[in-house]
């Protein structure tokens, strides 16, 4: 006798059967009669026959549960015992036990016919499907073990690289076969994009030749990133020259204009958790709103983004008198002098820099409170906040603190008091074009960050508004919605 096909993949439609009035269907796998099998334990589903007693004799209170079936069910059972199925689920159940019956004969030939009939054509047109596909991917997506048998166990088992989502079943399988298999990080697309299926899977009989071809992979990706990055450069570069010649051409050199779209580069922030085709933006706007004028920013660190609100340029009168704990963020770090905003005007470049040993730690102001007693009304903007009608970055002026607010982007879980840290920027280059500044959070620490300016306007939008909803309150409301 023929051996019966295996069930796994199903690729076609159960098969129907009528008789005496009755509708049964199979998908290989046993008699369905309104997709119920038949059942030789249906005590287990039947009410007790006595009540569950106390060890006193007497009826308990909480009764064992036992699991309740739906009228479709009792009556397929009846069905499969060629007993009546009409009538309530009671009537029913009291038909069964007193049945000791197994299956009515009639149907389980039936049932071994359509199990068989079923296998077969399904099998069939398993086979039909899986060689008219083109691709070792589309085997291994549509049946990832018979995928591996066959090029490994009955084919010439050549090492191979697949581009699926079936990694787990494939490893899984790998494993049950003793192959060597391992999955690597896909190179980026030419034009820098990440590919649909960024993770590929290597498999193989001999464990070095695979581990050479992941390395091989690796090295591609490796280099795919560091030529889009170069040409990212370039880009940035090409953006900050034309903007520069135009803000030249146009007098205005001297006038600085930080409005606008900012390249950032923040070493530590792409390392930790860049995929080597992340940029970091920053986005500058100046607003006047009730005769009042604000500084602020939008920012995309990548892992972070948010708001930045600048309070003004540290040599300001009215910016001096800070206390001790609320000092200004000086720029002294080697790894991010002025000096390293190359294209510094004359007047800026020609002053000398103290060699001064850098802080790590966070600088907070004890007397800042953005947030207020009660937090379930809005906050009035702090004072800090508003500016000078003649208050804006210049040679005079180039260092500038602010304060953030912002969310993690994972889950965007609020950085909450995250503006009670001081930070600073430095605008430098020629027409204000470059800068360098610190950050700090409870996520990165204090780290650097030098930017470039590539586009002369930005987005605008209500600082109010991007402030508020990262507020104590907006913080408490996505708490309770995430745990509800």
């Amino acid at each position: 006798m023929d051996r019966i096909p295996d069930l796994q993949p199903i690729v076609i439609p159960a098969l129907e059967h009528k008789g005496n009035g009755k509708l049964f269907t199979c998908l290989g796998n046993g008699l369905q009669k309104d997709e119920h099998t038949f059942d030789s334990y249906v005590s287990s589903y039947l009410p007790p026959l006595k009540p569950a007693l106390t060890k006193a004799g007497k009826v308990k209170v909480h009764q064992p549960p036992f699991k309740k079936q739906p009228l479709s069910y009792w009556k397929a059972q009846c069905v499969f015992r060629n007993l009546p199925q009409t009538g309530v689920i009671a009537k029913l159940q009291e038909q069964l036990k007193f049945s000791m019956r197994g299956m009515d004969p009639g149907l389980a030939e039936l049932e071994k016919q359509l199990n068989q009939e079923f296998r077969l054509k399904n099998a069939a047109i398993r086979d039909e499907k899986w060689n008219s596909m083109e691709t070792s991917e589309a085997k291994a997506e549509a049946d990832p073990k018979r995928f591996i048998v066959e090029h490994f166990l009955l084919g010439q088992g050549t090492l191979i690289i697949l581009q699926t989502h079936q990694r787990a079943q494939l490893h899984e399988e790998c494993e049950n076969h003793s192959l060597a298999h391992q999955s690597v990080d896909a190179p980026l697309n030419p034009d820098g994009s990440r590919p649909s299926i960024d993770i590929w899977i290597v498999i193989g009989q001999d464990r070095s030749a695979v581990h050479e071809k992941v390395r091989d992979i690796s090295r591609e990706a490796t280099r795919t990133r560091q030529r889009i990055q170069e040409l990212e450069a370039e880009r940035t570069r090409k953006l900050h020259e034309d903007l520069v010649s135009t803000t030249c051409r146009l007098g205005k050199k001297k006038s600085w204009d930080i409005t606008g779209s900012w390249t950032v580069n923040c070493p530590y922030i792409e390392k930790q958790w860049g995929d080597g085709d992340t940029d970091c933006y920053l986005d500058i706007v100046v607003t006047t709103s009730g005769g009042r004028k604000q500084m602020w920013a939008q920012f995309d660190f990548i892992v972070i983004t948010g708001i930045f609100r600048f309070i003004g340029p540290l040599s300001s009168n009215r910016h001096t008198e800070k206390p001790q704990s609320s000092k200004p963020v000086t720029l002294t770090h080697a790894r991010i002098r002025r000096a390293d905003m190359e294209g510094n005007d004359a007047e800026d470049s020609d002053e000398e820099e103290e060699d001064e040993e850098d802080s790590e730690e966070s600088i907070e102001d004890d007397e800042y409170d953005g947030y207020g007693e009660d937090s379930e009304s809005p906050i009035p903007v702090p004072e800090e906040f508003y500016l000078n009608t003649s208050d804006h970055p210049s040679l005079q002026h180039p260092e500038w603190n602010y304060r953030w607010r912002g969310e993690e982007t994972g889950e965007g879980q609020i950085q909450l008091y995250s503006d009670k840290k001081l930070c600073s920027i430095t605008f430098g280059g020629p027409g204000g074009t470059k800068l360098v500044g610190t950050f700090d959070s409870d996520l990165t620490g204090r780290i650097d960050f030098t930017g470039t300016k590539t586009g002369a306007t930005a987005d605008g939008g209500d600082p109010d508004d991007e402030w508020q909803s990262r507020s104590e309150q907006a913080y408490e409301s996505a708490r309770v919605r995430r745990w509800n």
